[in-house]
């Protein structure tokens, strides 16, 4: 999350939880999502997106979305009995996991190119947005990360769930820069409770790399109230699943990285540092 996330207007913020009808949604898979919305008092607001025939697209997931001004009215005609049923029972099973969390969960239909319909949820709503994918799309996963950093310019960030596999809190930050690190390390202040710690990584190809990353992220730690450990990883030397695997080690409840970073390059990255961590990963510009 970038530094505004942290410092400012928290409550106007919004995770958008973009699902898939056709997936279970276990109480598990939802609980980062959850988790990330009650420690900012923000709200969820779950999306399902349908083409322009009424067709479900397979790359995302409902309130109806149209340009300002305009107005949409459902076809009753356009949606089978199975798709509501569907729709209908993912809405349930996020409504619960938010009652069990005290977060406020509303509901949107859209239609048309999912990307550009959580675009306009993003850029119609702020200070800040993270879009959280329920799941990585079957077909284009690869790449759907990358295109909606590019052209969802009102989100913060981007939150893959996953079933983690620590029952403990424990966030693992990722840390490539000093620079994000401040707003990476209060992220995870808020995500891994009032007793901490948070897990450091340090990701650098180079030992000379590794050793300037570190001497400037122990100071901007300092300044923490929770305590910070920092893992004795050393550099990766080109190696990204090194970096992955060592992060897996630690049995992560949450992963902060950056994308297109050492450890997540991009989308076939994020798929497999996500299923050697079992963790939810959350991305930072």
């Amino acid at each position: 999350m970038i530094a505004h996330v942290a410092e400012a207007s928290e409550l106007s913020g919004r995770v958008v939880l973009w699902l898939d009808p056709e997936s279970d949604y276990p109480a598990a898979r939802l609980e980062a999502p959850l988790k990330l919305a009650a420690a900012y008092g923000a709200e969820i607001e779950t999306i399902v997106v349908a083409d322009e025939s009424g067709e479900l697209t397979e790359e995302v997931p409902y309130r109806l979305i149209a340009p300002a001004g305009t107005s949409v009215r459902r076809d009753p005609t356009a949606y089978d009995r199975r798709f509501d049923l569907l729709l209908g029972r993912c809405r349930r099973a996020v409504d619960d996991a938010g009652a069990a969390h005290g977060v406020r969960v509303r509901h949107s239909l859209a239609a048309g190119d999912a990307v550009d319909r959580i675009s306009e949820m993003c850029l119609e709503r702020g200070p800040w947005n993270i879009v959280a994918l329920a799941r990585m799309p079957v077909t284009g996963g690869d790449t759907i990360i990358g295109t909606l950093l590019a052209n969802v310019s009102g989100a913060t960030g981007f939150l893959l769930c996953g079933q983690q596999r620590s029952k403990q809190p424990r966030v693992v930050v990722i840390a490539e820069d000093a620079e994000r690190l401040t707003s990476m390390l209060r992220a995870a202040e808020r995500l891994s409770g009032p007793r901490g710690p948070v897990h450091v990584v340090i990701g650098a190809d180079t030992a000379e790399a590794y050793t300037e990353i570190e001497a400037q992220a122990r100071i901007v730690a300092a300044d923490f109230h929770v305590p910070v450990v920092f893992e004795d990883m050393g550099p990766t030397y080109g190696v990204p699943e090194a970096l992955t695997e060592f992060v897996a080690r630690l049995k992560p409840s949450l992963v902060i990285a950056v994308f297109g970073g050492s450890a997540v390059a991009d989308g076939r990255e994020l798929s497999r540092a996500s299923i050697v961590a079992r963790a939810p990963i959350l991305l930072v510009r």
